[in-house]
């Protein structure tokens, strides 16, 4: 059990466990402990060469950002029903494993056990039932509750590697929205044959547990872990999102995302990346691409990259609750704007406005090829998930629908190999 209050965090970045302190009174305070100028910063916008202590009436967003919530956090408040649950409380829990360089230890507390590791194959291996991954929950939270979003997920420690950091993620079925790790797994698969950078990732054999390698842990040749740092585009922009009410992170436009990424001088090549995970969430109709399922890796202000592509799904084969006992809905728009402006729309736009987007808004120099090469991997991969046996045929046929609409919208249908028979 935590303390019920918890006033003061030190703060690891990286390697470096003394990096910083993190106090919380009437306001939260963080300090760099070492007065050099050059050294790994808590946040980008945060640099010690800036100032060495600073101060919010909330948390910091690169903090705020892996704070659980959704399912993950509801088990937490079940499993630890009289624990505190104040951002600091979370932080505590999180320990050095949130996505990201960061980690949180109380003062004087001991370092956890380790938890015991598990292979991808025993993880793909398992037979997915309630309480199964209820069981794993259970086991790894103190290491693997450092990841945000709704969906039930946990991470764990990979057996192969050298220092047990939580390296997998594992993401579970859900009775809300059927299909959904398989659903994932199609996209990202289309995604990979189109030649877009995704994590390393596999379904399980029976189809209900998507199993991904973290894309901000890099494995080395000692099988030690160097951890990057990583910000989503709501902690760039100073939002907290985590509340549950909160409409925040689908607030904004595609176009404000590239400008954040012109602002922060990345190369053109990231820009064009970004046009791509775009285009492809257009095209298979994920409404759920909001300010947290972008982000960007670095090791410096000067060694700043997109993130590869992560949190994709074909959200139109659902109907969902804007609220508990609300009417049913259908997923029929972006979850941003595709341009800013007042007059700008959540609409999917046009073929000609996407490439609109993508010549003036990314620099993209030849757009509808990239059209056309999402168009081939979602071809392939609807080919190759006909002889899948871990793919649902009703979700299959859903997803169909939706990607082959797609396909003759955007990408020239008739300009590229067409897909597998009509599965209908």
């Amino acid at each position: 059990m935590l303390p019920d209050r918890i006033r003061q965090l030190d703060v690891a970045i990286g390697n470096n466990r003394a990096a910083g302190q993190l106090l919380k009174a009437s306001t939260y305070e963080f300090r760099y402990l070492d007065a050099l100028a050059e050294q790994p910063s808590v946040a980008l916008l945060m640099p010690a060469s800036a100032k060495l202590t600073w101060t919010d009436g909330d948390l910091f967003p690169s903090m705020d950002q892996n704070i659980p919530e959704g399912d993950l956090f509801m088990r937490i408040r079940a499993l630890f029903p009289k624990q505190a649950t104040t951002a600091m409380h979370m932080l505590a829990l999180i320990g050095d494993n949130g996505i990201g360089r960061l980690g949180y230890r109380i003062p004087g507390a001991p370092a956890p056990p380790a938890a015991p590791p598990l292979s991808k194959a025993t993880l793909l291996n398992t037979r997915y039932s309630p309480k199964i991954f209820d069981d794993l929950v259970s086991a790894y939270l103190s290491t693997g509750a450092g990841i945000a979003g709704m969906q039930p997920k946990i991470m764990v420690p990979e057996a192969r590697i050298a220092v047990p950091v939580p390296t997998l993620i594992v993401k579970a079925a859900s009775e809300a929205y059927p299909g959904l790790a398989a659903n994932e797994y199609l996209c990202l698969n289309a995604a990979r044959l189109a030649g877009i950078q995704t994590p390393a990732f596999d379904l399980s054999h029976d189809g209900k547990m998507l199993v991904l390698e973290r894309f901000d842990a890099i494995l080395n040749e000692d099988l030690t872990v160097e951890r990057l740092g990583f910000e989503d585009i709501a902690a760039l922009s100073g939002q907290r999102v985590r509340d549950t009410l909160s409409n925040r992170k689908y607030q904004g436009s595609y176009e404000r995302i590239a400008g954040l990424l012109k602002q922060l001088q990345l190369p053109q090549e990231n820009l064009d990346r970004f046009f791509e995970q775009v285009a492809f969430s257009i095209m298979v109709r994920n409404g759920d691409a909001h300010l947290k399922n972008f982000g960007v890796l670095y090791r410096s202000s000067r060694d700043i990259w997109l993130a590869p592509m992560f949190d994709v799904v074909t959200t139109a084969i659902y109907r969902y609750t804007q609220y508990e006992g609300g009417p049913e809905l259908e997923d029929r728009t972006l979850a941003l704007k595709l341009f800013s402006g007042k007059h700008a729309t959540k609409a999917y736009p046009t073929t000609e406005e996407l490439l609109a987007f993508g010549t003036k808004v990314c620099n993209v120099q030849a757009p509808a090829v990239v059209l056309q090469r999402i168009a081939e991997g979602l071809g392939a991969a609807l080919y190759a998930a006909q002889s899948d046996d871990r793919v649902p045929r009703d979700l299959l046929v859903q997803m169909q629908k939706f990607w082959e609409a797609g396909r003759r919208t955007y990408g020239m249908v008739d300009a590229v190999r067409p897909a597998a028979m009509p599965l209908g």
